[in-house]
């Protein structure tokens, strides 16, 4: 299972432009064991595929290379928690969805890191 942490790495990796390691942080992780963690890595690809193509119409193209402020991403997690929230979803939809509230959250300052994660 890729974990938060995970995910953060490979974040990381992507703003640093190193694809390949981006890439084998999510190969590391064996085959998902659901089709919520199935969905999880399938939005962790699409990140990476998008900075490897060089994307610039796409969303973590443009969160990456600061061509979206923070406030959008704060509307468009808004977004993709009322979809989370929605009881139709299937558990791959909801882990997709998932990565993203987590992607966005995080270029919206709201993912907490660190220390910081204990603090009121």
């Amino acid at each position: 299972m890729i974990t938060e942490l995970d995910t953060i790495k490979l974040i990381r990796f992507l703003e640093q432009g190193e694809t390949n390691k981006a890439s084998d942080i999510l190969s590391a992780s064996h085959t998902p064991a659901s089709p919520y963690e199935e969905g999880y890595k399938k939005a962790l690809y699409g990140l990476v595929a998008s900075i490897e193509n060089n994307e610039r119409d796409s969303l973590f193209y443009k969160l990456l290379h600061n061509e979206m402020d923070a406030g959008a991403a704060k509307i468009l997690r808004s977004n993709v928690q009322g979809r989370l929230e929605q009881t139709f979803r299937d558990p791959s939809s909801l882990g997709y969805e998932h990565a993203w509230e987590f992607v966005l959250s995080y270029f919206s300052g709201e993912q907490k890191m660190g220390l910081d994660k204990y603090q009121n």
